[in-house]
């Protein structure tokens, strides 16, 4: 997509003014890009600016390392400090000319995000900006989103995934490179990107919500680091971006080690991911976790430790049982596989994680084929006379008609229901009948139950009951088949 007014270089008399400032910063940054692929030299890049020093500061580094690029400078009015709105926009606007990037603003509703997710106001505004940027760079098919997170944000955020309970992913902090967002100041000092703007007499706002306590990333920065620094470790924030580095490197190790094995043990059907569960008893438990982690980021759903720790539960148990997780996401374990998938989308919903595909009781009130569309089968009834050449199978069922009288009843199994199984020493639950022949959660409700006058004749496609079973005495057989539709 073409610009509104086209990209240039900085005009010379600027260019010779800062000539001396082909500055430790301006190289540090370039050779950050260049190691790491950020950007090419003709890529274009969109550039969130929100008037503060940071951002103000990426913009002219981008537009001083890149001057032919395409760059895009966007504002992102939150809604949320009107009064101080319309001079970071003019300013932004300003220095965006004097860089010759093309300048957007987006408003975006971070109140009415945070109602409708009932998510915290930060959380709202992070989530909404991204979007926001993503859509700009969609529309201008821009390479990759430049961000002005520094040093000393990585710091603040470490810490605060610590207190929010991260594991070491997360306490491996901001990556330079997540997807299209790249982050060039990473690992600069915010008192040196002030520095630098001094220098050169460049403007930046200052942000008054940076100084509200309510946030606690704030309090973070105003309170606890300051604290930790004075009175525990003069070298606090370095030594948070020293473990960080550490934790990052081990992480990236564990991802090659986690990615290997993933695709051996996760596959996808439909909607669903299956997790095979003999493969993953034999993984380590770091490993394990790594796995969960992943299912769960692969199906936007953030994982936390005690979501990790009840699927690894739930992997252990010998029962068939389910756990509810965020956005109506479902666990369903049964025998040696969990399956996760949203039954009912992507929104909150109480309901089982196995929704039924029911159909109405259907009565039968003779031989002949009758058509269930929802279970995609169909019920064939004939009576016959008794010989010992009648099919046995289970989806071809013998039942002796002495005590049997039409209509009869096909419909699904209530809770609690019992028979006797053919062969079986007693009654049991239809549902524990279904565990003991390894029918999944979600196939039970392809097989119904066939009824004479309240009794079950058969669990059709599996067994008959056992008082109806053929024995020396019967003369007439009623036959079951039980066919899927081709």
């Amino acid at each position: 997509m073409e610009h509104a007014n086209k990209n240039r270089a900085l005009p010379d008399r600027e260019a010779r003014q800062h000539a001396h400032t082909v500055s430790s910063l301006q190289k540090r940054i370039h050779q950050l890009i260049t190691t790491f692929s950020l950007l090419q030299e003709n890529d274009s890049v969109i550039i969130g600016v929100s008037g503060g020093a940071d951002s103000i500061c990426l913009l002219h580094i981008l537009s001083l390392i890149f001057p032919a690029s395409k760059r895009v400078a966007v504002y992102v009015d939150h809604g949320l400090r009107p009064q101080e709105t319309d001079a970071e926009k003019a300013l932004v606007q300003e220095q965006a000319e004097i860089c010759s990037a093309h300048f957007e603003t987006v408003a975006i509703d971070v109140q009415n995000e945070k109602k409708l997710k009932n998510c915290s106001l930060e959380e709202a505004g992070r989530n909404l900006r991204y979007q926001a940027l993503e859509g700009l760079r969609a529309r201008f098919q821009a390479t990759a989103i430049a961000v002005g997170h520094t040093a000393d944000d990585q710091a603040e955020e470490i810490l605060l995934r610590l207190i929010r309970g991260s594991g070491s992913r997360g306490l491996s902090g901001m990556k330079l490179q997540h997807g299209k967002i790249i982050r060039p100041l990473l690992h600069e000092k915010k008192d040196t990107l002030v520095s630098w703007l001094q220098e050169r007499n460049i403007p930046c706002c200052l942000d008054s919500s940076n100084d509200d306590r309510k946030f606690l990333r704030n309090k973070i920065r105003l309170d606890l680091l300051p604290k930790l620094e004075q009175d525990y470790n003069q070298s606090m924030r370095q030594t948070l971006l020293q473990t960080a580095e550490i934790l990052d490197e081990e992480d990236r190790f564990l991802s090659v080690l986690t990615n290997e094995c993933f695709p051996k043990l996760v596959h996808k059907e439909k909607d669903k991911l299956l997790l095979e569960l003999s493969g993953f008893e034999r993984e380590s438990l770091t490993i394990k976790r790594r796995i969960l982690e992943k299912i769960c980021w692969d199906l936007q759903s953030r994982p936390s430790f005690k979501i990790i720790n009840s699927l690894l539960k739930l992997a252990s148990s010998r029962q068939a049982k389910e756990i509810h997780l965020a956005d109506g996401l479902r666990a369903v374990k049964q025998q040696k596989t969990i399956f996760f998938h949203r039954p009912s989308g992507k929104k909150s919903y109480r309901g089982p994680g196995v929704i039924s595909k029911a159909f109405s009781p259907i009565t039968i009130p003779c031989p002949g084929i009758y058509q269930v569309a929802e279970l995609n089968h169909r019920l064939e009834i004939s009576e016959v006379p008794f010989s010992p050449d009648l099919p046995l199978n289970s989806k071809h069922q013998l039942v002796d008609m002495k005590n049997i009288s039409f209509p009869l009843l096909l419909r699904h199994h209530k809770s609690g229901e019992r028979f006797h199984p053919l062969g079986a020493p007693g009654k049991k639950k239809i549902s524990r009948f279904f565990s003991d022949q390894k029918i999944p959660l979600s196939a039970r409700d392809r097989f119904p139950l066939l009824l004479s006058e309240n009794n079950i004749l058969a669990v059709v496609g599996l067994r008959i009951e056992q008082q109806f079973r053929l024995t020396e005495t019967t003369k007439h057989v009623l036959l079951v088949k039980w066919e899927e539709n081709e």
